[in-house]
């Protein structure tokens, strides 16, 4: 096990998170959707620039930039980021062309731009950054299997920093969708995000935690199968699950894996769930991730003053079928 530090954040959320204030009220949702507070994207990407760029790669280009100045900067050996919806809105601007071009006369540039990869392309080119550069799209588990090839690349002495990040967006006609689905409801807000890290194995003054360990399940047969590994993972980290003081819950509550998260579990821990303030979509444990390293920090966020916090599990649920955990410790 190596101490892998979370240098920077830079989170763009339904909340306010990326400029966050000592007393925020908390956004609700708007007919079963959560929106992101957008900042003023001229402070980080060039004016000329921002006419050619989906929302999507703005909020990336932005939560990367305030993540990046956080950490002061440093030299990146690898981007990594997770989405599992992609550039929605160049997606459908692709398809409309094709549709309305009859499939003729069609040009590359919707079609590149619409890739799930664009906006870690775009922070290499931004940078002018030639280094690793992945993005996976895994579902649910798309923001975890990057944090995981992160750590690989720690392990593998590989990388000194790395930029990770989560990202998934609305649009309108996702919204009509994700409604007709059944998937998005007032008790069910459907939502979107971006947040970025910039993990690093040296410590600087400002560090926000650490990242202990991330790991992932595809439709795990039962609880005893996620127990058993969250607690191998701890006693890698040296840590037992009487240490864990918070537990940040995207369960819905649909499923036998509640259990996982009962009292009983986590006998010194309190069980807050994260999916009320940011909306359900596939990264938001980057929300969560982003939210825990700053009570880690000491921070007041979101309004949630929880104080000598100093390991927090992450337990990301999605539909019964995607399980994830993160773990994060204070410095």
């Amino acid at each position: 096990m190596k101490n892998i530090y979370i240098n920077g954040i830079g989170n763009i959320s339904p909340q306010a998170t990326f400029t966050p204030a000592t007393e925020t009220e908390i956004a609700q949702p708007q007919n079963a959707f959560l929106s992101c507070q957008e900042p003023d994207y001229k402070d980080f990407i060039q004016s000329k620039l921002l006419r050619r760029m989906s929302r999507s790669v703005k909020m990336g280009l932005a939560a990367s930039q305030k993540a990046l100045d956080e950490a002061r900067n440093p030299s990146i050996d690898a981007i990594i980021t997770g989405t599992a919806w992609g550039c929605v809105e160049d997606t459908e601007k692709f398809l409309e062309t094709v549709l309305e071009n009859k499939e003729e006369y069609l040009t590359p540039t919707a079609f590149v731009q619409s890739t799930h990869n664009t906006v870690a392309g775009q922070i290499a080119l931004m940078r002018h950054n030639n280094c690793y550069n992945m993005t996976y799209v895994q579902s649910a588990l798309s923001f975890e299997s990057a944090l995981i090839d992160a750590l690989l690349q720690f392990y593998d002495d590989k990388a000194q920093n790395i930029l990770v990040g989560g990202i998934d967006e609305q649009t309108d006609k996702l919204k009509i969708l994700l409604e007709r689905l059944h998937c998005a409801t007032p008790e069910h807000p459907m939502g979107e995000g971006a947040a970025f890290f910039v993990l690093s194995n040296q410590q600087q003054e400002n560090s926000y935690a650490t990242l202990v360990a991330a790991t992932t399940f595809y439709r795990p047969k039962n609880n005893e199968i996620l127990k058993t590994s969250l607690l191998a993972s701890l006693k890698n980290a040296g840590l037992k699950l009487e240490a864990i003081d918070l537990v940040l819950t995207g369960n819905q509550g649909t499923t036998n894996q509640d259990a996982l998260v009962e009292k009983s579990f986590f006998p010194n821990a309190t069980i807050q769930p994260y999916k009320q303030l940011c909306g359900d979509y596939p990264t938001s444990s980057a929300f969560a991730m982003a939210v825990a390293a700053n009570l880690l920090k000491g921070n007041k966020t979101l309004n949630l003053n929880m104080q000598n916090i100093k390991n927090v599990v992450i337990y990301n649920q999605y539909q019964g079928t995607n399980h994830a955990f993160i773990v994060l410790s204070r410095v």
